[in-house]
């Protein structure tokens, strides 16, 4: 018995001793610095299998399996869905413009779509914006819509941190009433379970939180750590500031793997998990991410994901620091979330040597 590893994982496919390899691997990376600290979680056929906790999430303070750390671009699925669940209810159309709904979004932007922001070729351009951490909610939306398009939407493509997220953020608010981090924790969270999960973290949840709320910390050396990630002002940028652990992320792509729906609460139905998850963006070059993979309304698509990939898998990643999603092929949900940011080539190297256990743990050939 080995704490965290599921003691009869080979009746849903998974190697016993390929599980204990992946926890020593961690514990190797942990050892030498490639993570403070790291929670994973994995499920095959709906059971979880691996669910770990290593490192620290602050100086002496141990990282556990509650431990809350920063999402960054992996909470953005969650917009999708919720995206997705007004689609349902013929509140919105994917390609209906986004000014049907923001009738000031303008600039040579007026053709762009709610299916163009999800796959990234709205033509927003990629620019720093200088008031990210001083700004309002509603200033950051009217600077949104008073941007010029860099292109005419649907014509490029360039994947966008926050701004695309934050325009569909509105929306959602506009036809539902509820701001986008209380839709989604009445919506999504709260149904599956996911006690754990935020949109934005004030000072007072961090403080009520304590030991549990994980610090960032990177080797990037314009990070601005003290300003930007750690600081738990409450900042809403439905693209970059959800709060969870690998477990709760786990729980959402198994609701999504299970056809919508886990423990009898449904969220959308299976029809749409398979239309947002399905091809709606291929062969076209990414000039922010410098790569021409499938996309999906809202998630990245087969080897985005890792290269061991189906082509059917669905996720997202968040920024040099987590990973998240379900290889429907394999039955595979994979939660790996770490609070140690590296430059994108060592993140890669740590990630494809972790994957590679993973799958070879599956008894999957490559």
């Amino acid at each position: 018995m080995i704490e965290g590893i599921l003691d009869s994982c080979n009746k849903v496919g998974m190697n016993f001793s390929g599980l204990k390899n992946i926890k020593t691997l961690l514990e190797k990376q942990v050892h030498n610095k490639l993570h403070t600290g790291v929670q994973l979680h994995v499920s095959r056929k709906g059971k979880t299998v691996m669910n770990i906790a290593l490192g620290e999430t602050r100086p002496g303070i141990p990282m556990e399996l509650n431990s809350i750390l920063l999402m960054w671009s992996s909470g953005k699925p969650w917009t999708s869905v919720a995206i997705a669940q007004l689609w349902e209810k013929d509140k919105l159309d994917f390609n209906q413009k986004v000014r049907d709904f923001i009738p000031e979004f303008k600039n040579g932007k007026e053709s762009c779509s709610i299916r163009h922001l999800l796959t990234h070729t709205s033509g927003f351009p990629m620019l720093d914006y200088p008031k990210w951490l001083t700004a309002s909610w509603n200033e950051i939306i009217h600077d949104a819509c008073e941007m010029k398009a860099e292109y005419q939407p649907g014509t490029q493509c360039g994947y966008h941190p926050r701004i695309s997220w934050m325009i569909l953020g509105e929306i959602i608010q506009r036809i539902d009433g509820r701001k986008i981090e209380e839709y989604l924790r009445e919506e999504i969270f709260m149904p599956l379970g996911m006690d754990s999960t935020y949109l934005g973290m004030t000072s007072k949840r961090a403080a009520s939180l304590g030991k549990r709320l994980a610090l960032k910390d990177s080797t990037y050396p314009s990070e601005q750590i003290h300003l930007w990630v750690n600081d738990f002002e409450g900042r809403i940028f439905p693209g970059s500031t959800g709060f969870s652990t690998a477990f709760d992320m786990g729980k959402f792509y198994r609701a999504l793997w299970n056809g919508g729906e886990w423990e009898r609460n449904r969220i959308i139905n299976k029809r749409t998990v398979d239309y947002i998850t399905e091809i709606h963006r291929k062969g076209v070059f990414d000039k922010t991410l410098l790569s021409s993979g499938s996309w999906g309304l809202g998630f990245g698509l087969g080897k985005y994901n890792c290269l061991f990939s189906s082509n059917k898998t669905y996720g997202h990643g968040g920024r040099s620091s987590c990973t998240n999603f379900c290889d429907p092929q394999l039955d595979l949900i994979v939660n790996f979330n770490s609070n140690t940011m590296l430059p994108t080539e060592q993140h890669f190297a740590r990630r494809k040597e972790l994957m590679a256990r993973i799958y070879e743990a599956c008894r999957y050939r490559f």
